[in-house]
């Protein structure tokens, strides 16, 4: 994605996913990693959202991904 579209508010928050390691490995490290990089409730909630965008169906389906495409638009015609 373009840079600024997932991080320009100041918000913080992160995702971490670990794969090809048992679960006892993927749990120790999940354990160590959040005691250091956990993020406020509004970088928590934010990163959820970039996870989980609405899906067809819901109520914020088109005004969000109208709002977005808007944001990526506008995004690209800075980086011109």
């Amino acid at each position: 994605s373009p840079s600024g579209y997932y991080g320009e508010c100041g918000r913080r928050g992160g995702y971490m996913e670990v794969t090809g390691f048992n679960s006892e490995v993927r749990k120790q490290v999940y354990k160590v990693a959040s005691l250091s990089s956990c993020s406020n409730l509004a970088g928590q909630v934010l990163v959820s959202l970039v996870m989980n965008p609405p899906k067809v169906g819901d109520e914020s389906y088109t005004s969000y991904w109208e709002e977005r495409d808007r944001i990526m638009l506008s995004l690209s015609r800075c980086a011109e």
